[in-house]
């Protein structure tokens, strides 16, 4: 009986400690800190090899909250609605520049408009998470098929 006690507790003792090594730490920064990648978000790019390659939209957003998961969604609804705005998205925008006795004042009026929109059949490319003063700080590239993104410019034309 205390054989099998002790089988049934070092049982649970190596469970916990493999559960425990399946765990990601999350880092935590000094400083405000973007990844490279995100810096440089690309609207389009090909990957692959040679003849092997495929033609890609990507689409990059970032997310900050004291709750990871608030941080999460905010960084994917962004990213999703970089995608919309390109797809099916409007820009209204007026300057205007009014002299008066040599003086100069400048007004402008820009209105972005981003009708409910679908975005279908994207990955997550990258992603980037990291602890700064208390927020987390979250970051994701998003990729599409450039054809699959091609047809849903095509399709909200037509709307």
């Amino acid at each position: 009986m205390k054989g099998l006690l002790k089988t049934i507790a070092l049982v649970g003792v190596l469970a916990s400690l493999g559960a425990c090594s399946s765990y990601t730490t999350i880092a935590e920064r000094d400083t405000y800190a973007q990844p490279k990648w995100y810096a440089k978000c690309a609207q389009a790019g090909s990957e692959g090899w040679l003849w092997w390659k495929k033609d890609y939209v990507y689409a990059c957003g970032s997310g900050q909250s004291v709750y990871q998961q608030a941080a999460e969604e905010q960084m994917y609804a962004i990213a999703m609605n970089n995608f919309a705005k390109r797809i099916n998205g409007r820009v209204n925008s007026e300057t205007t520049l009014e002299f008066k006795n040599d003086n100069r004042e400048t007004k402008t009026f820009i209105s972005y408009i981003v009708n409910d929109t679908r975005v279908s059949q994207h990955l997550e490319e990258e992603r980037g998470t990291y602890i700064y003063a208390g927020d987390t700080y979250t970051f994701v590239k998003l990729r599409m098929p450039k054809e699959v993104f091609d047809g849903l410019v095509a399709r909200a034309g037509n709307n």
